[in-house]
């Protein structure tokens, strides 16, 4: 993860010194959809599924119609449950509320006069500030609290396209969101977590 930070970083910094001698574009707006997801605890038994839902502001800057930078800020939710059975079965979720802040970096096809497809790769960071656990069986539901913040670095895929219409520019989007970490030095079993969102963008560009 450090050596992806190290390469975003150097990108960025070279988009940025292109910035004073090549043409640039800029356009702000809104971005929302849906993100199905999967969480597995490599506990042997079947892995978490949910769809939870984002929201939020983004920016971008194009460098000669090829080069694209594109940073937000989103609300978003993420939902996971599975069939588990002690005694029972009953319906194990986890539902929580996140801040995450994409950075995006795309090869564009901007010299294209109508729709600019691209394809890139991004770093993103989700603070996990508030959450539910739930036990349901039987119509009986338990309801447990998840306090505190928790912060994790995704790596992002992803593809997409640009629909230019005069100032307006719609973008609809497909990210795959993967998070894999260490989670038990002993025995080197990881837990993976992977959200795919599907966005729709909506840009002013002066």
């Amino acid at each position: 993860m450090k050596k992806l930070i190290f390469v975003l970083v150097l990108l960025t910094a070279w988009c940025a010194a292109q910035c004073l001698s090549a043409p640039i574009s800029t356009r702000v707006g809104v971005k929302f959809g849906i993100n199905p997801g999967t969480y597995s605890l490599d506990d042997g038994l079947d892995e978490f599924k949910g769809t939870g839902v984002h929201f939020g502001i983004g920016m971008g800057t194009d460098i000669l119609n090829l080069i694209s930078l594109d940073m937000g800020a989103q609300f978003r939710t993420t939902i996971y449950s599975r069939s588990e059975e002690f005694l029972v079965e009953y319906t194990h979720s986890y539902s929580y509320n996140n801040l995450y802040f994409p950075i995006f970096l795309s090869i564009k096809a901007g010299m294209l006069p109508l729709v600019s497809p691209y394809v890139g790769v991004g770093l993103g960071i989700n603070v996990q500030y508030n959450g539910i656990e739930k036990e349901e069986t039987n119509g009986v539901t338990i309801e447990t609290p998840i306090e505190g913040a928790n912060t994790n670095a995704f790596f992002i895929l992803g593809l997409g396209a640009e629909i230019k219409l005069l100032k307006l520019r719609i973008s609809p989007e497909f990210t795959a969101n993967i998070n894999a970490q260490a989670d038990n030095e002993a025995t080197e079993a990881t837990e993976e977590n992977i959200d795919y969102h599907i966005s729709l963008g909506l840009y002013y560009a002066p």
